[in-house]
């Protein structure tokens, strides 16, 4: 089969029945499915806040994007004093730039994250460009960065939605997710290329330990940005991110809203990706028919109440004429809850079809 054009990323659907959710004493709080981004409840969704060490996880992002992992990183003088949580970093210490993410992440340090920002950065502020930078390229409206750790700063906030948003690209990593899936990490202490010690942090992250599917993302304390908490969870294949930000019980409140995302909403996965779901006939060709397929993977992320409601139409309107190419739109995959259409995708032909009647013409330039 040839390819099919446009975006390959996955197409969500939502259909919310029944009421706004549970209850949290959070000042913001969001609930995510991670494959789609379908956002399944939201307080105060956009409202721009302090994310205080859930900064690290963008910050986590770019170096492992931006970073060679097996890199010796050298502890600086401003890395070992920067105060607030800290992994107790020395001036001059060294450690291999996987560990010290994964103990940047797992303890939250921020002598850990100002490291790794001068290693890869070549300064803090640089780094934190690319931090910007990288927020910019997520679609991150509500986020910005000024320093690698979260402490206070005036400019840096961000908002539950973005910090979902930022979780579940960092959850696609495959490096990303294990560090966060990790309850502990023992470290070693190089002087040069020799081991001269090794030490053991453990995850700040108890639902790690307490909640069923529990995988991931980060915690995150300061006295203006209160206690906070990214928090992930898969059961069955479903994959949901709960934030909640300034909360008075952020384990219970993240937990509160995983339970009610796996209890009240379930994802279809309708086509992949190129996936052939029609075929239509087509006028004078040397194949009577082409096959139709979307760029990109169409799930829906449904209320369990609404699955009976959910339907497919494929829509071609009229027959096509040879020539067909490769990636030429035919149609559309339209979706529907009951009578009423919530959704439409491009189809493309699977492949070219050539006039029986003609030699096979150049392609117009676009």
């Amino acid at each position: 089969m040839a390819a099919v054009a446009g975006s390959a990323q996955a197409s969500a659907i939502m259909i919310l029945d029944g009421g706004g959710g549970p209850s949290v004493s959070a000042a913001a709080a969001v609930l995510m499915e991670a494959r789609t981004g379908a956002l399944l409840f939201g307080k105060n969704a956009d409202q721009r806040r302090e994310p205080a060490s859930i900064t690290k996880v963008m910050t986590a992002i770019v170096a492992l994007e931006r970073g060679n992992l097996a890199d010796t990183v050298t502890v600086s003088s401003r890395a070992a004093s920067v105060a607030g949580s800290s992994l107790g970093l020395r001036t001059g210490q060294q450690m291999k730039l996987e560990e010290l993410i994964r103990a940047m992440m797992l303890r939250s340090g921020n002598d850990g994250a100002t490291a790794i920002a001068e290693h890869i950065g070549g300064s803090v502020e640089q780094f934190v460009a690319m931090m910007n930078a990288r927020a910019k390229s997520m679609g991150l409206t509500g986020t910005r960065f000024a320093n690698p750790h979260g402490l206070s700063a005036t400019g840096h906030y961000t908002t539950a939605r973005d910090i979902a948003v930022m979780c579940a690209r960092g959850l696609a990593m495959p490096k990303f997710a294990d560090i966060v899936g990790s309850t502990e990490l023992w470290s070693s202490k190089l002087r040069g290329d020799e081991v001269v010690g090794s030490s053991v942090v453990y995850n700040t992250n108890k639902l790690l330990w307490s909640y069923q599917g529990a995988d991931g993302v980060k915690t995150g304390t300061t006295t203006a940005a209160g206690h906070c908490l990214a928090a992930s969870a898969t059961r069955d294949g479903l994959q949901l991110i709960a934030v909640v930000l300034k909360s008075g019980a952020r384990f219970n409140d993240a937990a509160r809203l995983l339970d009610y995302g796996f209890n009240s909403f379930v994802r279809l996965d309708i086509a992949d990706a190129g996936q052939e779901v029609a075929a239509v006939l087509v006028d004078s060709g040397v194949s009577p028919s082409v096959g139709m397929a979307p760029a990109g993977a169409v799930q829906a992320v449904v209320s369990s109440s609404a699955v009976g409601r959910l339907n497919t139409v494929i829509d071609c309107p009229g027959r096509p004429r040879a020539p067909v190419w490769a990636g030429q739109r035919l149609g559309w995959l339209r979706v529907f809850a009951g009578e009423t259409e919530i959704a439409a995708y491009p189809l493309y032909a699977t492949e070219s079809v050539r006039s029986r009647w003609a030699l096979w013409p150049r392609r117009a330039e676009s």
